[in-house]
C-alpha cells in the first residue's frame, strides 16, 4: 500500500508510462542476502501482476551492494589496498574453491546496508 501511495498507483488502472505517476521511476534498496532477494521478487512480482508496463524499460531500478569484500592481508588499511567485491553468495563461493590460498584474505561479510560505513557509501554513490 505504501509504495502505492508513494508512487500515485492504482489497482485497475493501467500506466503506458510514468508521466502520471508522482515519480519517475522506483529504486527497490534490499539486502544482498536471500532475503532481501525474496522481498525484491515479492516487490517486482507485486508490480508486474498489477501493473505489467511498469516492469519494462528503466522504471524498476535495483540498488546493489556487495555482500562479500575480499583484502589482502598484507596491506593492515583496507581502503588503500587490493579488494574485490562479490555481489552474490555463489559468485563469492566459486571463487573461494578456485583460489589457492585462502589465508592471504580478510573477509569480510556485508548482511545489509547496516552494515556498511561512510566510506562504503561514498563508494556506493560515485558515478
Amino acid at each position: 500500500q505504501n509504495i502505492m501511495k508513494i508512487m500515485g498507483l492504482n489497482i485497475g488502472q493501467q500506466y503506458e508510462d510514468v508521466s502520471r505517476l508522482r515519480y519517475g521511476s522506483i529504486m527497490i534498496m534490499t539486502d544482498q542476502d536471500h532475503d532481501g532477494s525474496h522481498i525484491k521478487g515479492l516487490i517486482i512480482n507485486f508490480l508486474h501482476h498489477f501493473w505489467p508496463n511498469m516492469i519494462r524499460g528503466p522504471t524498476v531500478q535495483q540498488f546493489i551492494t556487495p555482500i562479500v569484500k575480499i583484502f589482502l592481508k598484507k596491506d593492515e588499511n583496507k581502503h588503500n589496498c587490493k579488494k574485490t567485491n562479490f555481489y552474490s553468495l555463489p559468485e563469492f563461493n566459486k571463487w573461494q574453491r578456485e583460489v589457492p590460498n585462502l589465508d592471504a584474505y580478510r573477509v569480510e561479510y556485508y548482511k545489509g546496508l547496516g552494515t556498511s560505513g561512510p566510506e562504503e557509501f561514498k563508494e556506493y554513490f560515485q558515478v
